[in-house]
């Protein structure tokens, strides 16, 4: 009887251990994808960040084209 209780005891401790076992797998699996999703952000950012500045810089070449178009028109025109 008490080698009854010992051997459920057994058991049970095992299939804790066997879980405390996956979820450490399953925690380090998870901070390693969170690792690699804040450097995808991170490049996924830098990307965004020089994209905005090429947009600017093209912006501000076509105001200097069309100020000078004005320009020119204005001058046709006096």
């Amino acid at each position: 009887m008490v080698t009854d209780l010992f051997t459920t005891l057994e058991q049970k401790l095992e299939l804790v251990l066997t879980q405390i076992t996956g979820l450490k797998e399953a925690n380090t699996a998870l901070r390693q994808s969170l690792i690699e999703k804040e450097q995808a952000l991170k490049e996924a950012q830098a990307e965004l960040a020089k994209v905005s500045r090429e947009r600017e810089m093209v912006r501000e070449r076509i105001d200097k084209i069309l100020n000078r178009l004005k320009i020119i028109d204005t001058g046709e025109s006096a």
